[in-house]
C-alpha cells in the first residue's frame, strides 16, 4: 500500500472491508486480551488528568492541514520508514526496532492538531459527484497516526514514562475524533479503526507497572468520537447520486429515454467498480431489477406510474429509487435509538437487505449493505470504553480486597457501567482463587458474530 493511492468513497468503503482493517471487521473469533493487572486504588494518586483535551484548553486552528501536511513534507522518512509503519507497532514495547523507530517529530506536530479546536477537511461536496470525491487523506490518518502513535506510545511505556504514554493516548484519540469530524461514512470507520488502536494503547498503559487507575479519566470518555449521524444522512445522499440521473434530476413519469439513459449509466459505473463490463452481466442484473420492480409495484405503485405503459427501465430505477430511500429512511431512524433499540432495528433492516441481495447485489452500495455492520463498528468505540472502566474498577477493587478479584461485579465499591450495546452487565467470572477473572462482553441478540464480541482475561501481576 502506498499512502498517495488515490481512492473513491465507495472503493474505501470496500477497501476497508478487505484491507488491513479486516483484523477488526472480519475476524472469526472474539478479540481475547490477556492483561495482568497492578492493583492501584482509584484515590492512590487523586483525579486522573482526562484522555481528551477539554475544551478550555483547546486553541484555535484546523487541526486537518496539520495532520494531511505531515506525511507528505518528510519524503526521505516516508521512504525509509512508513513502509515499516505497521510491522512495528505491532510489536511490543521492549522490542528493540520499537525503540529505534524516529516519530518524536511528528508526534509533536499531532500534539499540536489534538489540541486545536477546528477540523475542516474541505471535501468537494459541492463540485464534485458524491461517489467520486477521493480520500486518500482518510487511509493516509489510519496508518499514520493509528500506527505511528502506537509505536510512539510503546516507547514512553518502555522507559516507564507513563505519564507521557497517557498524553499520547489523549494525542491518539483526539486526532481519532478529528478525522471524525468529516462527514462521510468512511471517516467515521478510519476514525473507528484509529481510536481502537488508541485504546489498545490504553490496555498496555493500564497494564504497566505502578500505572495510575485511570477510572474517572476513562468514565469521561464519550460513547462516539464522531458524526454518524450526518454520515449517514451523508451516505444517503451519496447512494441516490450514484444512481446516475445526471444534472437534470430524476426523469419525469414516462420519460423512456431519460429512465434508459440513466440506467445505463448506473449499470456501466456498477460493472466498472465491480468487474470487468460485460454485456451477459448487463443483460442479467437489468432483467432481475425489472422482475423485482413490476413484482413490488404489482402490490403497491407510486400514484404516477403507469405499470401498463412504463418502460423496464423506469420501472428498475424507480424500484432502486424507492428501495434505497426506504433503506435509508430505516438506518437514519434506527441510528437515532439507543443502543439496544438501535441494534434491534438494524437486525431487522439488515434481515430485510438480505433478502433484496440475490436481486441488488450490483446495486447496493457498502453502507446501504451493512447498516448493521457500520453501526456496531462505529460505535464500539463507547463499548470499549465502558469495558476498560469497568477494568479499572476492578484494579480499584483488588487493591482494596488484598490483591484478590471480587466475587462479583455488585461487590465492586467504584462505578460499574453497562454494556451499551445490550443494555446489560459485562459477563465477569472470577476464578475460585480470586487470583484471576474473565471479563466479557454479552451476546448482542440478533447478531451471531464472534468479531464483535471481546474477552479479558485478567490476572493479578506477579512482579
Amino acid at each position: 500500500m502506498k499512502i498517495h493511492k488515490r481512492l473513491s468513497t465507495l472503493c474505501f468503503l470496500n477497501a476497508i472491508l478487505l484491507g488491513s482493517m479486516v483484523a477488526v471487521v472480519c475476524a472469526d473469533e472474539p478479540t481475547t486480551i490477556k492483561l495482568a493487572l497492578h492493583p492501584q486504588a482509584i484515590e492512590d494518586h487523586g483525579p486522573s488528568r482526562p484522555l481528551l483535551p477539554e475544551a478550555p484548553d483547546l486553541k484555535p486552528g484546523n487541526a486537518a492541514v496539520v495532520l494531511l501536511r505531515m506525511p507528505w513534507e518528510q519524503h526521505m522518512w516516508m521512504q525509509e520508514w512508513f513502509p515499516k509503519i505497521w510491522e512495528v507497532s505491532q510489536l511490543p514495547p521492549g522490542d528493540a526496532k520499537v525503540a529505534e523507530f524516529p516519530f518524536n517529530r511528528f508526534a509533536g506536530e499531532m500534539r499540536r492538531a489534538a489540541f486545536m479546536r477546528d477540523a475542516d477537511w474541505n471535501y468537494p461536496v459541492d463540485d464534485e459527484p458524491l461517489d467520486q470525491i477521493l480520500l486518500p487523506d482518510a487511509q493516509g490518518m489510519r496508518s499514520f497516526v493509528g500506527s505511528g502513535m502506537s509505536i510512539w506510545v510503546n516507547q514512553r511505556i518502555a522507559k516507564q514514562d507513563l505519564d507521557s504514554a497517557r498524553e499520547g493516548v489523549l494525542i491518539h484519540l483526539a486526532c481519532a475524533r478529528h478525522v471524525g469530524r468529516a462527514q462521510f461514512v468512511v471517516n467515521q470507520l478510519v476514525a473507528g479503526a484509529i481510536a481502537d488502536r488508541g485504546l489498545d494503547s490504553l490496555e498496555r498503559v493500564i497494564g504497566a507497572p505502578a500505572s495510575p487507575n485511570l477510572h474517572s479519566a476513562i468514565q469521561l470518555l464519550p460513547d462516539g468520537l464522531g458524526r454518524s449521524i450526518e454520515a449517514v444522512q451523508w451516505g444517503s445522499v451519496i447512494e441516490e447520486r450514484s444512481l446516475a440521473f445526471g444534472h437534470g434530476g430524476i426523469p419525469t413519469a414516462g420519460d423512456g429515454p431519460a429512465w434508459t439513459q440513466a440506467f445505463d449509466r448506473w449499470l456501466e459505473r456498477w460493472l466498472s467498480y465491480n468487474e470487468a463490463p460485460s454485456p451477459t452481466k448487463s443483460v442479467a442484473i437489468r432483467f432481475r431489477i425489472v422482475a423485482a420492480g413490476r413484482e413490488a409495484f404489482a402490490k403497491e405503485a407510486p400514484a404516477d406510474l403507469d405499470l401498463a405503459t412504463a418502460s423496464d427501465d423506469e420501472i428498475a430505477m424507480r424500484f432502486l429509487l424507492i428501495t434505497f430511500r426506504q433503506i435509508h429512511e430505516a438506518a437514519e431512524s434506527a441510528w437515532l435509538l439507543e443502543g439496544p433499540e438501535a441494534i434491534a432495528a438494524l437486525v431487522r433492516l439488515d434481515a430485510r437487505v438480505n433478502e433484496l441481495q440475490p436481486v441488488l447485489a450490483e446495486g447496493l452500495l457498502s453502507f446501504l449493505a451493512h447498516p448493521l455492520r457500520w453501526y456496531l463498528q462505529i460505535h464500539s468505540f463507547g463499548r470499549r470504553a465502558r469495558m476498560l472502566e469497568v477494568v479499572e474498577a476492578l484494579r480499584d477493587a483488588t487493591a482494596r480486597n488484598g490483591g484478590r478479584f471480587p466475587p462479583s461485579l455488585a461487590d465492586v465499591p467504584a462505578r460499574v457501567p453497562l454494556d451499551p450495546f445490550t443494555g446489560k452487565p459485562f459477563v465477569y467470572e472470577p476464578a475460585a482463587n480470586g487470583r484471576s477473572a474473565r471479563l466479557a462482553t454479552p451476546p448482542i441478540p440478533g447478531v451471531d458474530e464472534p468479531r464483535f464480541s471481546r474477552i479479558y482475561e485478567l490476572t493479578i501481576a506477579t512482579e
